[in-house]
């Protein structure tokens, strides 16, 4: 009994406050339309989450908006800037004050001159009268807008499940169609490992009510948390008061020792299964599975009567085939408006697993991709792959390293040409020998940190790498691992002592 007490114990009072953290961050990561509107100061992060050089996805792309003006988008929001890129003015009027309400995925100047910008969370055309942004409405709830394209009189909305296509002149609730992509050639039927485990892990599973029930997860966990700190440090806070309130702090601790042990027991499986699926979301534990695929859970969001349920990133239209190219979690599928099937490239551009963050046709032929992974120059009806910057082949994979040598957040485009590229670390990096280099704003660089982001940096234990440099990445698995240890020893004592008052029971 005083070693499972000690192993108990003192892990617990170690790791406490980080599971704390991690309680409170994923119920905030649960719900992050909740918390849309909050912003976190980014004076008070580490050096590391400081904008310098439009680094850190300040920057995803650019429209002309005129002959002697842009429009720049990133995680900062829409900012109108001459074609120098000398001055910056505000032009988010309508998206929310929230930072995260600002997170541009896409932006269209159609030949009307009506401008577009898909969000992450909605379309939003802009009211010229007002020079303020307007919701369009989307059939589909919490769309998350990665690509607008205009075909003649048509735009092609590309949210993470579906393909729309409207009209420029349609009323902001009127007008919109489905574009069905057909199904995968090389469909199994199977789901990715990862995603599995991300749903359960978050409570998705099951939709609204999972989520619910993974919030009272973090809340028991929290509870029990707060109990144990208060039974370890209630002697000593009894010495130092009087008797009528050492009175009450035991009462106290009666009642919270009771629901901690109820809590911990009764909620076992829900507090095992949360610490294990999250154990395998993030390296070391994650890279064995990465690509691992398993059959659906029944009845669960993951059995979705569409096929392409949250798998879509990125679209390009091909005039000269008449086709969509659409870039997935999956890779790259070819199809036409009526095709009963979509089709794969066998030769295709590596991609980070976090994500295409540029997709363009290029002036001298071929496509731009862009990712975590690197830049290339792709030819797909040829098979051709070269590294944009150095010009040599590249070998395809749908494979790209998570985090590469070049981790391109976005580009900046004049005349359809790539002007600069914008690396995660670096920032802004001219290509093509261009020679503009502008600085970062005071009032941009300043700009605050979304609540949820903040959140998921704590979760991850990202927010620790200051401290632990790249040794960060074990903070999971080694959390998850201790809060195990505490979990088991805490039910083998609940069980030790129950056996024990059974036994006291009936002795004469």
């Amino acid at each position: 009994m005083k070693t499972l007490r000690k192993y108990h114990k003192w892990p617990s009072l170690f790791i406490g406050l980080f599971l704390l953290l991690t309680a409170i961050s994923g119920i905030i990561m649960n719900h992050r339309d909740w918390f849309s509107n909050v912003n976190f100061p980014r004076q008070l992060l580490p050096p590391g989450y400081q904008y310098k050089n439009w680094n850190l996805a300040a920057l995803k792309g650019n429209i002309a908006l005129n002959d002697s003006s842009y429009l720049v988008y990133g995680n900062i929001g829409i900012y109108c800037t001459d074609k120098r890129f000398n001055t910056f003015t505000d032009f988010n009027q309508g998206l929310g004050k929230g930072i995260d309400k600002r997170k541009i995925f896409t932006m269209l100047r159609t030949e009307n001159g009506n401008l577009y910008a898909g969000t992450l969370f909605g379309l939003y055309r802009l009211n010229t009268n007002s020079n303020t942004w307007e919701y369009f409405r989307l059939p589909e709830q919490s769309p998350r807008v990665v690509r607008l394209e205009q075909q003649g009189s048509q735009i092609h909305v590309l949210t993470r499940s579906h393909l729309y296509t409207l009209t420029d002149a349609a009323d902001v609730n009127q007008g919109i169609s489905e574009i069905l992509i057909p199904r995968a050639e090389n469909e199994d039927g199977k789901v990715s490992l990862f995603r599995t485990l991300w749903i359960i892990h978050s409570g998705e599973l099951m939709g609204l009510p999972g989520k619910i029930l993974v919030d009272m997860v973090g809340l028991g966990l929290i509870f029990i948390v707060l109990s144990g700190f208060y039974y370890t440090f209630l002697p000593t806070m009894a010495r130092k008061s009087g008797e009528k309130l050492k009175k009450r702090l035991k009462r106290i601790n009666r009642f919270s020792i009771n629901w901690h042990n109820n809590l911990g027991v009764y909620g076992i499986l829900f507090l095992l299964l949360t610490t294990v699926t999250g154990m395998f979301l993030r390296p070391p534990l994650l890279i064995p599975i990465a690509y691992s695929r398993v059959k659906p859970i029944p009845g669960s969001i993951l059995e979705h009567v569409n096929p392409w349920h949250d798998k879509l990133r990125d679209m390009i239209f091909d005039p000269a085939s008449n086709s969509f190219i659409v870039s997935t979690s999956e890779g790259f599928y070819k199809f036409k408006p009526g095709d009963s099937i979509s089709r794969t490239f066998p030769v295709q551009p590596e991609v980070s697993v976090m994500g295409i963050t540029a997709f363009e046709h290029l002036p001298e032929g071929g496509l731009l991709v862009a990712s975590f992974s690197g830049i290339y120059q792709w030819y797909p009806e040829n098979n051709t792959i070269n590294d944009y910057v150095t010009k040599l082949p590249s070998k395809g994979s749908r494979r790209g390293n998570p985090f590469g040598t070049l981790a391109l957040s976005g580009i900046i485009r004049e005349n359809g040409k790539p002007l600069a590229m914008i690396d995660y670390q670096a920032g802004w990096v001219p290509l093509n020998k261009s020679k503009i280099k502008p600085s970062m704003p005071e009032q941009i660089r300043k700009l605050p940190f979304s609540l949820w982001n903040y959140s998921l940096e704590v979760h991850t234990g990202r927010i620790f790498s200051v401290i632990l440099s790249d040794f960060y990445v074990l903070y999971v698995p080694l959390l998850g691992l201790t809060t195990l240890l505490i979990l088991i020893t805490g039910l083998w004592l609940w069980l030790r002592l129950l056996k024990n008052k059974n036994k006291n029971k009936y002795l004469p």
